[in-house]
């Protein structure tokens, strides 16, 4: 199954109208993935994007890779980040995330975003932990317009 996740209506990242970046992540079998474009607003050094931009981004798409293997609410507990080459505003990058391993409660991920040739210019790995929040409290917080039925799907309760 693929298809455009939801955005959480106050995340500076992927919240459709907080005047922040506005990421659009889509589920896959492998994980989340976004293709993005950052504007000036968002650079560090000159026509850079800014290295924490670059760091939430991977942050965004291994959260949303976790919950869409486990269907649980989790935090960021750890992140690590390594930056291989720039990432240029104005230009288009891949990013995604993946399932490394848990550890009971534990999950840890990697992330990378690569250029429009592939070439990785940043990775992640983190680790997330469980958090009490149920599927319907964060349902309520999301912005489900242009989400299929199949990714509503996600987030709602198992059937007792």
């Amino acid at each position: 199954m693929d298809g455009l996740l939801p955005g959480y209506k106050k995340c500076f990242f992927c919240g459709p109208a907080t005047g922040g970046l506005g990421l659009e992540l889509h589920y896959t079998d492998d994980g989340a993935i976004c293709e993005f474009t950052a504007g000036d607003r968002f650079q560090g050094y000159d026509g850079m994007l800014h290295g924490g931009i670059v760091t939430g981004i991977l942050d965004e798409v291994m959260w949303w890779t976790v919950f869409t293997r486990t269907k649980r609410m989790y935090a960021t507990s750890r992140i690590e980040v390594e930056f291989k080459r720039p990432v240029e505003c104005g230009k288009t990058y891949r990013a995604s995330g993946s399932l490394l391993r848990n550890t009971g409660r534990i999950y840890y991920l990697s992330g990378v975003i690569e250029d429009e040739r592939g070439k990785i210019c940043a990775r992640g790995t983190a680790s997330f932990r469980e958090f009490r929040f149920t599927l319907e409290e964060l349902a309520r917080h999301l912005d489900f317009r242009g989400v299929s039925p199949e990714i509503r799907a996600l987030f709602e309760p198992p059937a007792s």
